[in-house]
């Protein structure tokens, strides 16, 4: 079937072709592309229409808030979007669409689960949600702070997904030793990122804090960028290193899971 730019096959029902239909394109193409800011033109050709509909889409979106027009005349997501974006967030929390899947991975693993979120302003990571194990002896990790990527299986899983250019910065930027086996040579730490993303996963030994042992998977989003991870904490002095392979299959397969929620793609999964 032949199909447009935007993916609708020609020749789709008016519902398709109905102005609200394509302003929620927009939106969706604004989202899932990743970019910063779009032109016109770009927005017209994916979305099939002349250069004059999609301007006219984007004046009635732009009177909503739903975008804003910057310095240069390109379009960018408006406050008022974001303002929806974070209010639907707020009613539908992290914790309940992680919960299950973490409560799954410590009842199969033994150990304590979590998921970390990373942000982009800070290149920073904080644990957003976790789930304690049963064990007497566990780490209950720190959330609600914000921490260093490089230090820990749970920022290196974050760090080594990153775009080359802030993998770079990162590396080559003040990297404070946390404890003893921190790694903060530039030129190791990312030779240890090229084989986290060769492997999929980060394992670390006390690089965070003495005595933990972390592995952890990358959680991506939209346009396949990596939006946090999802991994388990065990004590070293229950660590046994035989179960490792079994243990890193239930921490990617969690954070697939994970993925394919925030994807939208076979939610709940």
């Amino acid at each position: 079937m032949e199909t447009q730019a935007n993916g609708i096959p020609v020749g789709a029902p008016d519902r398709q072709r109905h102005p609200l239909a394509r302003g929620i394109e927009i939106l969706t193409l604004m989202v899932d592309s990743g970019q910063q800011s779009y032109g016109v033109r770009e927005l017209g050709l994916r979305l099939g229409v002349s250069a004059s509909t999609a301007h006219r889409l984007l004046s009635d979106l732009e009177a909503l808030g739903m975008v804003a027009r910057t310095s240069e005349g390109s379009y960018r997501l408006g406050m008022e979007f974001l303002r929806l974006a974070w209010t639907t967030n707020t009613r539908f929390p992290l914790r309940e669409v992680t919960k299950d899947i973490l409560t799954e991975l410590t009842e199969h693993s033994g150990e304590s689960a979590f998921f970390a979120v990373y942000n982009d302003q800070r290149r920073q990571m904080m644990f957003a949600m976790s789930v304690e194990s049963s064990h007497p002896l566990r780490y209950t990790v720190p959330r609600g702070v914000w921490l260093p990527l490089h230090a820990g299986a749970s920022g290196l899983a974050i760090l080594a997904f990153l775009p080359p250019e802030i993998r770079a910065e990162i590396a080559g930027g003040s990297l404070d030793a946390l404890t003893e086996r921190t790694l903060i040579d530039a030129e190791h730490l990312n030779a240890r990122l090229d084989q986290i993303r060769r492997d999929g996963y980060a394992i670390s030994h006390g690089e965070r804090i003495d005595g933990a042992i972390a592995i952890a998977a990358p959680v991506l989003g939209p346009a396949n960028s990596v939006i946090g991870d999802a991994g388990i904490t065990i004590p070293e002095t229950r660590f046994n290193a035989t179960n490792t392979s079994e243990l890193t299959v239930l921490v990617k397969q969690s954070a697939e899971r994970l993925t394919r929620r925030f994807t939208g793609a076979g939610y709940p999964g």
